[in-house]
């Protein structure tokens, strides 16, 4: 906050972070000062919001001031409708269409600023509300939320501003701060209003103050905080809270020996060590040492957890928003996600499309949705879709992925140090990195396990109840590593679901994916519980039959040939690396990236000569070059140049073995 020197009514104070549309990366942001009449630049630039936050942390426990607030309106109103609703009410506005805009649909973010800064988290949702309710009813009600931040728009995107009216009259909204609001004194030392004991002279924090030229002082007689501003001429009450303690203390729990914050940020989830200090500050509760008493009391008797056991992450069908709850006995936190929700009520167009891409597996794929839709920890197939660019796979599963779009992930399809994935309800492997045998292990690790480990960067591990269901978007024709001995004898024990989309034969319909993410909503509410309701789980280990089709008995044919074990098994006797006698032998020349032919030479394959083993790691980018004689240390031998594939695939087995 910029205290000593309040901005200018041409200057604006907003939250910036790098533009992206990934909900989960926008938890930090900036904070920037930017002249109203430059916004429309910065507003395509940058992901954003009106909304201050104490340490830049997008949460809305963290608010801290705002200059303005921003409407979203995705249905019913057109631009300009937007703007002759503000003309009339004489207000400065920018408009600018957002990333999903339209001609035919206006898709729109509108700007109003405020008169004088908020900083009471209350007055601005009753504001934000007003706005809403007054003037924008068909707006996203979400513009509420103190947590609330807005996706950059396009670099094209034309906007409409006005600057010659007057800003939203904010003190007829309720007071404009509260206990939490830091100030400049005189003495030019900045404080929190709640650290003071008596009257102190201090920068207005509502306008633009070259000079002290407000106090604060406690009001006996009001039993009340109070800024009087000689400049504004304005007397401005702190906000009185008499929130019951179970309110207060909503977000906050006794954990361990300390007191942590558990919440929603939007779509994610978080929970953290907070200490007692910043606890009774958030929580309103530090006003004196009975009220900081009586509010620790309540977590520690009421809202104390042990240990976390796991967290279940789940997609909630009958939920209309997101929610968490947090069972302090057995220490499991649920946290729901509600699904897409309703727009229009047109399921015929979604039947087609399954129609036109899935053909005869049409009614498989409803029923897998239904399941996806209506269950979690019900296992299913591993998806596999193939074909050439353009043919609609990454529409297809990007629109599964947005049922429960707070679940879904992209996943390069193996384990690494991190493992935020397991978090999720669905994996997306677009263009799959790897066809190891190392990677086949971990889908059917990843298919079958009942619990997975979650690894954050700084943050202790912990467990969740694996709900993850996995699609796999290739071009390829093998798309990935398959055990031959492995392929399903019937429907019941199929794991795999593989199908190749073929080429859209009509012309391509450029904004399908919105239309039908439009219709999903109602469709999965309606027909796909309609399915859900039919089907039946005894007998079938991934829930539905699956159905085996063409393309997967190709996927074991021409993929699991004893050539290709024999090369995975070379690769696994390398990793094994010091407990392998051969491995101290020819170690200088493994050392230096080169591969000696004694080491597939003395390895037993089953039945196909060494030259041939050494011919298919070549085609597999494994080994390159021609054959050379090295000498290491006092041994020479025939050698081919290791590559870094190679490399890097033992080093993958070695840190599974340790």
């Amino acid at each position: 906050m910029n205290t000593p020197e309040r901005q200018s009514n041409d200057l604006i104070e907003l939250s910036i972070t790098d533009k992206n549309y990934n909900g989960g990366a926008n938890v930090w942001f900036n904070t920037t000062q930017v002249n109203r009449r430059k916004l429309p630049e910065l507003l395509k630039q940058k992901n954003y919001s009106f909304i201050i936050w104490k340490g830049g942390n997008r949460k809305s426990a963290n608010f801290s001031s705002a200059q303005g607030t921003v409407i979203d309106v995705d249905n019913g109103l057109t631009i300009q409708e937007a703007i002759d609703r503000l003309k009339v009410q004489g207000l400065n506005y920018i408009i600018i269409p957002s990333k999903s805009h339209t001609a035919e649909k206006h898709r729109f973010h509108c700007i109003l600023f405020f008169d004088k800064p908020v900083y009471s988290r209350t007055t601005y949702q009753k504001i934000a509300t007003q706005v809403i309710t007054k003037m924008f009813p068909e707006a996203d009600g979400s513009v509420t939320d103190a947590a609330r931040f807005i996706y950059g728009s396009p670099q094209d995107a034309e906007t409409s501003e006005y600057y010659e009216g007057h800003d939203l009259n904010t003190i007829s909204s309720g007071p404009l701060w509260d206990n939490t609001l830091e100030i400049k004194t005189s003495a030019g030392e900045t404080v929190v209003v709640n650290e003071l004991k008596e009257k102190t002279a201090c920068y207005c924090p509502f306008h633009s103050d070259s000079n002290p030229s407000a106090f604060i002082e406690y009001s006996e007689a009001s039993n009340n905080w109070y800024i009087r501003c000689s400049t504004c001429d304005e007397t401005f009450w702190m906000e009185k809270t008499s929130t019951p303690i179970e309110i207060q203390c909503d977000p906050y729990w006794s954990y361990g020996t300390d007191v942590w914050e558990f919440g929603l940020a939007g779509d994610d989830f978080y929970f953290e060590k907070i200490g007692m200090k910043k606890f009774h500050i958030l929580s309103r509760t530090d006003s004196n040492a009975d009220e900081r008493e009586q509010a620790f009391k309540y977590l520690v008797r009421s809202k104390h957890i042990s240990h976390i056991s796991r967290i279940d992450y789940l997609g909630s069908i009958s939920a209309d928003k997101h929610y968490y709850e947090i069972n302090n006995i057995t220490g499991i936190i649920k946290v729901h996600y509600a699904p897409i929700p309703t727009q229009i009520r047109d399921n015929d167009s979604v039947e087609s499309y399954l129609a036109d891409r899935f053909g005869e597996y049409k009614e498989f794929i409803k029923k897998y949705l239904a399941v996806f839709c209506y269950t979690n920890y019900q296992n299913l197939p591993t998806v596999i879709l193939k074909g050439h660019r353009g043919n609609g796979k990454s529409t297809f599963a990007e629109i599964v992925g947005e049922i429960y779009r707070p679940l879904t992930t992209e996943w390069q399809g193996h384990e690494k140090d991190f493992t935020y994935e397991v978090e999720k309800k669905l994996l997306i492997v677009e263009e799959n990195e790897s066809s190891a045998m190392s990677q086949y292990k971990t889908l059917k690790k990843y298919s079958g396990q009942k619990y997975a480990q979650v690894k954050k960067k700084f943050k202790d591990p912990y467990n969740v109840r694996n709900n993850m269901n996995i699609m796999l978007l290739t071009n390829e024709s093998i798309p990935l590593y398959v055990s031959r001995e492995e392929m399903p004898a019937n429907e019941n024990n199929n794991q795999f679901f593989v199908y190749e989309f073929t080429a859209i034969e009509k012309d391509i319909d450029t904004d399908i994916q919105t239309k039908i993410l439009e219709r999903l909503g109602n469709y999965i509410r309606t027909e796909l519980r309609d399915v859900f309701q039919t089907l039946k789980f005894n007998g079938c280990r991934y829930s539905i039959p699956v159905p085996i089709t063409k393309y997967e008995t190709a996927l074991f044919q021409d993929n699991s040939t004893d050539l290709e074990a024999d090369v995975d098994r070379v690769i696994q006797r390398l990793a094994l690396r010091d407990s392998e006698e051969y491995y101290r032998e020819y170690k200088p020349h493994l050392d230096n990236s080169y591969m000696p032919i004694e080491v597939i030479k003395d390895f037993n394959t089953t039945t196909q000569h060494y030259n041939r083993v050494i011919k298919n790691m070549k085609k597999r980018s494994y080994l390159v070059g021609d054959l050379e004689r090295k000498q290491y240390k006092d041994k020479r031998c025939y050698c081919y140049k290791m590559t870094d594939k190679l490399i890097d695939e033992i080093d993958a087995d070695f840190t599974k073995i340790e």
